[in-house]
């Protein structure tokens, strides 16, 4: 496997290892918490000869190094199937109770995160073979949700301000939609990003629930962007006032990974 010259897995104690589980593919990226210039990411797509178990574990074992000691190894979870919980309502020894209140036929082991910023956890699965299986091989690997940075990040987005915004990242298929008024929390959902139709529909229809203007609150764009020209458009003509979320990672990264490493990705190299 190619890796940069400047990494050195005879030291990885020294870099972080994070790896991204998303419904069709697997990645995992490199980086050194100490010098931004240490960085690589690599991404696999899942064929169709192998279970999505079986794949990752060959991933693994044919790349080898997973179960090194590193300073921190992190797992991501990609997935629309997520409850958020507030502090006063969290009880960890009812994690499965809670999140069935919205999942009725969830099959897995129920994990929680406490989202890094404000008083929230969340709630999501993962296959129970694949968690087993990566707690054997990883070293101490911390299990993570994609949508928590996107909460820190929108949320520190919104420090100072008043008035209410929306943010919809693309990424994976998927939009993830998160709206506040001023610095509280209002919704937090990732639907399946099927079709211009669709997505165009479920944020208006936000928009309308949670009674945001369409001439005074601002709707932030990020991620995989270029692929959605034709619900961007629309929203144009819906909402006045559309941005483009900026985001500065706190590593060296190249124009052509700063447009194609999901959003969550670059929210957690923000803030090293």
């Amino acid at each position: 496997m190619f890796l940069p010259d400047n990494i050195d897995l005879g030291h990885s104690d020294e870099y972080n290892l994070s790896i991204r589980l998303t419904p069709n593919g697997f990645s995992f990226y490199i980086h050194s918490p100490s010098d931004p210039s240490i960085f690589h990411f690599q991404e696999t797509s899942l064929g169709s000869k192998l279970t999505y178990l079986d794949h990752i574990k060959k991933v693994i074992f044919d790349l080898g190094f997973f179960s090194q000691v590193f300073h921190k190894t992190a797992v991501t979870i990609v997935s629309d199937q997520y409850t958020l919980v507030p502090d006063a309502y969290f009880d960890r020894k009812k994690v499965d109770d809670l999140y069935r209140f919205n999942f009725h036929n969830h099959q897995g082991v129920v994990l929680s995160e406490k989202t890094p910023a404000g008083s929230w956890h969340i709630l999501f699965q993962i296959q129970e073979e694949m968690h087993a299986f990566l707690l054997r091989n990883l070293w101490n690997p911390v299990f993570c949700h994609h949508a928590s940075p996107l909460l820190q990040l929108f949320g520190k987005e919104q420090q100072g301000v008043t008035e209410k915004s929306c943010f919809v990242d693309f990424h994976d298929s998927f939009a993830t939609i998160v709206c506040f008024d001023g610095d509280k929390l209002l919704s937090a959902n990732t639907v399946s990003n099927l079709t211009p139709l669709d997505t165009t529909y479920f944020i208006a229809s936000m928009w309308e629930k949670l009674h945001l203007s369409q001439t005074t609150d601002r709707l932030y764009l990020s991620g995989k962007i270029e692929g959605e020209r034709v619900t961007i458009d629309t929203l144009k003509k819906l909402i006045r006032n559309v941005e483009y979320l900026e985001l500065h990672p706190k590593v060296m990264l190249t124009e052509t990974q700063k447009k194609s490493l999901p959003t969550d990705i670059q929210a957690t190299l923000c803030v090293l």
